[in-house]
């Protein structure tokens, strides 16, 4: 659980991308926020962005790696990331890296923190035990609609 006792936050914007892949810490957590006037839904969660190097003997071993909020916006997206993505799942993320900055209440302290919008978020195979698609769109909208 993250504490943010802020006043004065701000967000900062990088002109990059960030593209990598992880296995997600916690099941993903469905929010409607307020941005500026319009509500916005935004699913957020924590990934580990691990990293690897050869062993020596034909193998790898974790070489380190490091946890990274993401936020995945938009109503449609961000509901398929809460409700298919779980605790475990092995992910490709690509997005834009932001810089959060606070002011501790207690301490006056400032306090920063990198997080990740993301574009688009890729589910892994590898951990998956089945897939079941869903009716394409237009087809399902065409039916309605006669």
């Amino acid at each position: 659980m993250r504490i943010n006792y802020s006043i004065n936050q701000t967000e900062v914007d990088m002109s990059n991308e960030f593209r990598g892949t992880g296995n997600v810490g916690d099941q993903p957590l469905l929010k409607t926020v307020l941005v500026g006037t319009e509500e916005r839904q935004v699913a957020e969660l924590r990934v580990f962005f691990d990293e690897y190097r050869q062993d020596g003997s034909g193998g790898l071993e974790q070489a380190g790696g490091f946890w990274l909020d993401v936020n995945v916006w938009g109503e449609r997206h961000a509901a398929e990331v809460a409700q298919l993505v779980k605790k475990g799942a092995r992910v490709h993320v690509v997005g834009r890296l932001a810089e959060s900055k606070w002011i501790a209440t207690k301490t006056g302290e400032e306090h920063r923190a990198l997080y990740l919008n993301a574009d688009r978020l890729y589910l892994s195979l590898a951990r998956l035990a089945e897939v079941r698609f869903k009716a394409r769109r237009e087809a399902t909208e065409s039916r309605a609609s006669a």
